[in-house]
C-alpha cells in the first residue's frame, strides 16, 4: 500500500463509517421538515427524536458492518506500516 493507498482507504473508511449515518440524519430531517411545515407545528423536539430513533437503529442494524471496513482497513494499514517506513 502506497502513501496515496492509505489516504484514499482512509476517506473511503470514513464514507463506510459515517455515510449511512449523515445520510439517513438527512432523509429524516428533510421529512420532519416537510410534515412540520405542511402542519405548522413548530416543535424542535419532534425531529430530534426521529434522528436519536433513527441512529439507534441503523447503529444496531448495520454497526457490524460499518466497523467491519473500518477494522478492514485497520488491518491493511497496520500490515503496510513497515513497507511505508522503509520505502
Amino acid at each position: 500500500m502506497s502513501a496515496n493507498g492509505v489516504n484514499s482507504g482512509a476517506w473511503l473508511a470514513f464514507a463506510e463509517l459515517a455515510g449511512p449515518m449523515l445520510l439517513l440524519m438527512l432523509v429524516i430531517g428533510l421529512g420532519a421538515g416537510i410534515l412540520q411545515t405542511a402542519t405548522q407545528v413548530r416543535e424542535a423536539s419532534i425531529p430530534f427524536v426521529l434522528k436519536l430513533g433513527g441512529l439507534a437503529l441503523v447503529a444496531m442494524a448495520a454497526g457490524p458492518l460499518m466497523i467491519g471496513g473500518v477494522e478492514h482497513y485497520a488491518a491493511r494499514l497496520f500490515n503496510a506500516i513497515p513497507g511505508l517506513l522503509h520505502g
